[in-house]
């Protein structure tokens, strides 16, 4: 036998006894060894430290003067049964300081042979109030945020990396006006789902506040969306998107709006007063001249479509006025407003620039077109005279087309090289069209 045998720790001469015990003295775990009736017979410095005795006040005494005073007799009997039949005495409890200190534990339980054949409990205990206050404090955290989330006014939703909703508050179910059933898993890209801008163009995939949040990795806030879904008018919203990010990477976007319909209905309103011609009701200059100005930088942006412009004057007004008074050129205005807009697209606009002057603006559409557009407009004003007072009123209109060039200066130009048309069909006799390049 060599000498590392002869030093290794035996059964026999009590040195496998003495490591376990000084593994147990040393172990950052509590543990006890508790006799049949309930007595502490050993307790490590852990278990001491945990519920903050001395060794000296748990030897002798009930393991049961940790627990609540109501509990102290089922959980002996617990104890003496697992002793008397086996099995397993496990779980987590909750117990008492020497300072009435809260503890929460878990514990778990081996049976070991005594002297007397009663046997022995030897219990390991760990330390789990912290823990459970996580616990706690999370689930009041959860509890908070469902609270909220059930119950803000601002509509609130996940979307996914592929863009389907995957969580929806009830007010988001509200403003979207679609049941939650239907709108999870459904992605912007729905085709029953029509998302607008305040222009009424569609939103592009690129542009939803999501899509954008996605790409940039950055916030985007304050974008506001109109919602079209079968059986119920537009409904505005104000949208923030934010990303959400796990461990660094992105995990979701978080959606949340509010429902501005009332604000951008009365908005809109207010535009469209201050664009709005009050005689006629079509646009104003103001709004004719906005209106240049964008077809100006789109064909800038796009050089290869058209747009044209027409010149509208009401020949010899001033007439109307001193035969019939101003009521009855009021009415021939407006009448000869609703004949132009009768004609015209959907696209396009027709304005009031000046006392008895219109203009009218025809995008994609080029200077052929437009004089066909022109022709049709001046014999329709012609063979539709105004009913007023009893009487029909006849007028004509002179009509000069050009067509907006990026290149113009501004947008006045094209408005003057119009004008030069319409003075030119005015000069051949009236209730002419001319054109100029």
């Amino acid at each position: 036998m060599s000498s590392a045998d002869q030093a290794a720790p035996t059964l026999t001469d009590g040195g496998f006894a003495l490591l376990m015990q000084s593994i147990i003295s040393h172990s950052p775990i509590g543990v006890a060894v508790i006799d049949f009736d309930g007595l502490y017979r050993s307790v490590n410095p852990s278990y001491c430290r945990l519920y903050a005795y001395a060794e000296s006040e748990l030897i002798g005494q009930s393991f049961t003067m940790v627990f609540p005073v109501a509990q102290r007799a089922l959980i002996l009997r617990r104890h003496q049964q697992f002793l008397a039949t086996g099995g397993e005495l496990k779980g987590e409890f909750d117990v008492v300081r020497r300072d009435r200190a809260p503890l929460a534990i878990v514990s778990e339980s081996v049976r070991l042979p005594s002297a007397d054949g009663r046997g022995l409990r030897l219990v390991y205990v760990v330390d789990i109030t912290q823990r459970r206050q996580m616990e706690a404090a999370l689930r009041a955290s959860e509890e908070t945020y469902r609270t909220l989330f059930e119950t803000v006014p601002q509509g609130i939703v996940y979307h996914d990396l592929r863009g389907r909703i995957t969580a929806a508050n009830p007010a988001a179910v509200r403003m979207l006006g679609l049941p939650l059933e239907q709108l999870l898993e459904r992605s912007r890209r729905d085709p029953r789902w029509r998302l607008i801008r305040p222009d009424g163009v569609p939103f592009r995939y690129a542009e939803h506040p999501y899509a954008i949040a996605l790409r940039t990795r950055e916030a985007v806030r304050s974008v506001p969306m109109g919602i079209e879904t079968p059986g119920r008018d537009t409904r505005w919203i104000l949208v923030n998107a934010i990303p959400q990010f796990r461990g660094g990477v992105l995990d979701c976007v978080y959606s949340c709006f509010e429902d501005v319909t009332e604000r951008f209905e009365r908005d809109a309103a207010l535009t469209r007063e201050a664009a709005t011609d009050f005689l006629t009701g079509v646009a104003n200059r103001r709004a004719v001249m906005d209106r240049l100005c964008y077809e100006r930088a789109r064909l800038a942006r796009q050089p290869e479509q058209r747009c044209s412009l027409l010149a509208v004057d009401l020949d010899e007004f001033k007439r109307v006025n001193d035969e019939w008074g101003h009521a009855a050129g009021d009415a021939v205005l407006r009448h000869t407003t609703q004949l132009m807009l009768a004609q015209v697209r959907s696209t396009d606009l027709v304005g009031r620039v000046g006392g008895e002057e219109f203009a009218v603006i025809l995008p994609d559409a080029g200077r052929d077109s437009a004089g066909v557009l022109a022709e049709r407009l001046r014999a329709s004003v012609e063979g539709t005279p105004t009913p007023f007072d009893g009487r029909a009123l006849t007028v004509t209109i002179s009509i000069g087309i050009t067509e907006i060039r990026a290149a113009d200066s501004g947008s006045a130009d094209a408005l003057e090289r119009a004008d030069r048309a319409l003075y030119e069909a005015k000069n051949a006799g009236r209730n002419r069209v001319r054109a100029q390049a």
